[in-house]
């Protein structure tokens, strides 16, 4: 009797360890078959980054799952919503962003861990859209190991914008420098769309990096966006509701510098772009850079400068 008695606890001690097992490997393969809406952040994001960012959810479903709850019912409507708009595409980006820094997590968790199961695949990539500028719109630098590989990944022209300026808002170093090196190892309508989109970050370095870039003097296209790039950096009034305005004075300089080289350089649609972000930027030497460069500019030039100068003179951003 006691040996069976000890046979049947090793026997269910035995099957307990089997299910825990079984459990394991089965919750494994759910996490596998069902991954990111942009990235499968198991696989492709360092083991310990994977693991503090699913920990961070985790905690944060457990503090409030509400905001877990009010992401998912967005994005599942997301489709109906956009159809109900008037006048172009619903802001669902800005609904999300509305939800606060407790929609970060669940952001980020339907975009590398969990992306919710029967969502139309032609849809996803606008729904991807509007959580990475959601997420850019808040900031957030938890996010940045995921926007970071989606910046590596190959996509449309669209979601690499979306997501070169959700990294550029962070404003920080490390996307300043996720930016140009991704820039310096892409080409094409990729390398297009970042220099589109990193204007958004104020760092030195980014505005240098789009100077360089107009200086060798691209195709028309791809000088407006870099010419708008520049706008976005240089802006005068998007500078004053900054916290940190240590670069101000140097990217805004800089920019200014390269826009009138452009506005010398190109003609058209181009030189107008240059004219219109030279106004944007508004930096305090830029008379001063217009009459310089009419030393050396064409006949042509000179009398496009002046009229550019009386521009800034009555310049009506200010």
């Amino acid at each position: 009797m006691v040996g069976d008695r000890t046979m049947m606890r090793s026997t269910i001690k035995t099957t307990i360890a089997l299910g825990a097992l079984l459990g394991s490997f089965f919750t494994m393969g759910q996490a596998s078959a069902n991954p990111g809406l942009a990235i499968d952040g198991s696989k492709v994001l360092p083991v310990n980054v994977s693991s503090t960012l699913r920990a961070e959810i985790s905690r944060g479903r457990t503090a409030d799952a509400g905001s877990f709850h009010a992401v998912n019912d967005l994005v599942a409507r997301s489709k109906t919503i956009d159809a109900r708009a008037r006048g172009g595409k619903a802001a669902i980006s800005h609904a999300l962003a509305k939800l606060g820094p407790t929609a970060v997590m669940p952001m980020i968790e339907l975009l590398a861990f969990d992306g919710p199961a029967g969502l139309p695949v032609e849809q996803s990539p606008a729904v991807q859209r509007d959580l990475v500028e959601a997420l850019g719109l808040l900031r957030d630098p938890r996010a940045m190991p995921v926007l970071g590989k989606m910046l590596e990944r190959d996509a449309d022209f669209t979601t690499t914008r979306t997501v070169a300026e959700a990294i550029a808002r962070m404003d920080t170093d490390e996307a300043s420098q996720k930016l140009v090196s991704s820039l310096a190892t892409s080409s094409g309508e990729r390398a297009k769309a970042i220099l589109a989109g990193m204007g958004m970050c104020h760092k030195t370095v980014v505005t240098q990096t789009l100077a360089a870039r107009l200086a060798a003097r691209p195709d028309d296209a791809t000088a407006i966006l870099v010419v708008k790039s520049l706008g976005h950096a240089g802006n005068a009034w998007g500078w004053k509701t900054l916290a940190d305005r240590t670069d101000e004075n140097e990217v805004r300089g800089a920019a200014a510098k390269a826009l009138v080289d452009a506005y010398v350089t190109y003609t058209g649609s181009a030189r107008e772009a240059a004219a219109k972000a030279l106004l944007v930027v508004d930096a305090p030497n830029t008379s001063s850079l217009i009459q310089n460069a009419k030393s050396s500019a064409s006949p042509e030039a000179r009398t496009a400068l002046d009229a550019l100068a009386t521009r800034v003179a009555h310049n009506p951003t200010r």
